[in-house]
């Protein structure tokens, strides 16, 4: 993925020590310091925004305050409207580019009773585009953009290939470098896109009792 990344794409635990931050050192300082109230991420998909949030919230709650998170591809218009500032004091929502016209007015109005009741709570949003391109409610907009905002950067080709050879090391993934510029050179350069790859031709390799080869890796790009 991004320099967002999270090697540990499989990895149901998420914390900060496992996300690639090359060149997002700035957003992820911020969010382990929570000295902003409003912060929003913005990053095509697989490129490591849940693994932010969900490392944000997990980092809350092991210094004991109340953490939450919620995936709005997940989320109702009632789940929306019931969380309850009072139980929850960090809260993440991901994918808000994805709510509806119903639950944008709900997270408009949790923004607002944050606001303008002056309440010490905390929410970090995420989005798969820049809000300036989605068709977000103006008024959510602008309480988003109230707080912070940081846009994922990509990794390089080197971080990228690095972020592939430690992946495949720690997974036990017998693949030469030659194979892996490959797939850089030929697929995409979303760490998590080629995380997943990488797993289906070991799969295929495994089950045909080959090597990793390029023409290998070509089917499975077919």
């Amino acid at each position: 993925m991004s320099a967002q990344q999270l090697l540990d794409l499989f990895n149901q635990h998420y914390d900060f020590n496992s996300f690639i931050a090359s060149g997002n050192e700035i957003t992820v300082a911020n969010l382990q310091s929570f000295t902003n109230q409003f912060t929003h991420i913005y990053g095509e998909h697989l490129t490591g925004k849940t693994h932010l949030l969900k490392s944000w919230v997990n980092l809350a709650s092991g210094r004991r305050q109340n953490a939450i998170y919620h995936d709005a591809l997940e989320l109702s218009t009632e789940q929306l409207s019931n969380i309850n500032l009072d139980e929850y004091r960090f809260i993440a929502v991901d994918n808000i580019d994805t709510l509806s016209e119903d639950q944008q007015i709900e997270l408009f109005d949790l923004f607002n009773h944050i606001k303008l009741n002056n309440r010490d709570n905390y929410l970090l949003t995420s989005s798969t585009i820049n809000l300036n391109n989605s068709k977000i409610r103006i008024d959510l907009k602008t309480r988003i953009y109230s707080g912070l905002v940081f846009g994922l950067k990509n990794l390089n080709e080197s971080e990228l290939l690095n972020a592939l050879i430690i992946y495949s090391n720690r997974e036990g993934i017998k693949i030469g470098e030659a194979e892996l510029k490959y797939l850089l050179h030929h697929y995409t350069r979303n760490l998590g896109k080629l995380i997943q790859l990488i797993q289906k031709v070991s799969n295929s390799a495994l089950a045909l009792k080959k090597a990793i080869t390029i023409p290998l890796i070509k089917q499975n790009l077919n």
